[in-house]
């Protein structure tokens, strides 16, 4: 455990260095020596804003446009869930948002920072500050504990090792799993899982959560206990959450329903009653 504990202290630290003096060099762009703390509010209600989004991919030579023009504001507070056939863009939006894959054109504002501006290496203190992931299917280190793979952020971060385990027992207690906490995260169903990658998203207070797909391996009962509680933290800390589903009998979770096809949205739904009425048409 000390080995562990040792080596983990240490690549944070190093990260942590990293995050503080980015490289004239990382992709030509400068951060002006620091990072911004986004501490603060912006004078909007909007925390993400999506502009004029294209993406296209080179194939060979052929060229397929995947976004085509993608226009949204993503307000505090919002449950807002993306919705569409496979391939119609959903994941790759999610990717760029998360600054994973670069727009085509177009630009990406998190509180009104244009996070396609920076270098790479801001933008990966940035997702690994302010942004909480939960996948559809989680990824563990095998060799840590649950508490120990919930704290990974705070690592990464270049939080101290007993900051960052505090914070992930406390998470894991708020999400009802700190009974879990020095188990396998393997050990755990898949249910159990979804919940402790939760807790993980919480672990920094992100300004948003972005949830692809985070039911898509479980069962209904275990899907039914892992949305009520993402909606309860929605609802209680006003916590933003985009997610992607396919799954019709989740949109009463929503406020806001965005459907996308052929790499354009088609519809903007806020109306509850419109909401609620898509779940009987499916």
């Amino acid at each position: 455990m000390d080995e562990i504990k040792n080596k983990i202290e240490a690549g944070g630290e190093r990260i942590a260095k990293m995050n503080e003096a980015p490289t004239q060099s990382d992709e030509s762009k400068s951060d002006a020596g620091f990072f911004p703390e986004f501490e603060h509010h912006s004078n909007t209600d909007i925390v993400v804003g999506i502009k004029d989004v294209e993406k296209t991919f080179v194939l060979g030579t052929n060229k397929v446009d995947i976004l085509k023009g993608i226009n949204v504001d993503i307000k505090r507070g919002e449950f807002v869930m993306l919705m569409g056939p496979s391939g119609c863009g959903k994941s790759t939006l999610l990717h760029i948002i998360y600054g994973l894959e670069a727009p085509t054109n177009g630009t990406i504002l998190v509180e009104d920072e244009d996070i396609w501006a920076h270098s790479k290496n801001w933008r990966a203190y940035f997702r690994n500050q302010f942004i909480g992931f939960i996948p559809q299917q989680a990824f563990w280190i095998k060799s840590l504990s649950v508490i120990e793979n919930v704290a990974v952020p705070g690592f990464i971060g270049g939080r101290g090792y007993r900051e960052s385990i505090e914070r992930a027992y406390k998470t894991l207690e708020i999400v009802g799993m700190k009974d879990w906490a020095h188990y396998r995260p393997f050990d755990l169903s898949g249910g159990q899982q979804q919940k402790v990658s939760f807790a993980r998203s919480l672990l920094l207070n992100p300004k948003f959560i972005i949830a692809d797909e985070p039911t898509g391996n479980l069962d209904q009962k275990s899907g039914v206990q892992l949305m009520d509680l993402i909606k309860e933290f929605n609802e209680s800390l006003n916590i933003t959450v985009l997610m992607v589903t396919h799954n019709p009998d989740q949109v009463n979770y929503a406020s806001r329903i965005v459907k996308m096809v052929d790499g354009k949205i088609m519809d903007d739904i806020i109306d509850k009653e419109q909401i609620n009425a898509m779940k009987h048409e499916a």
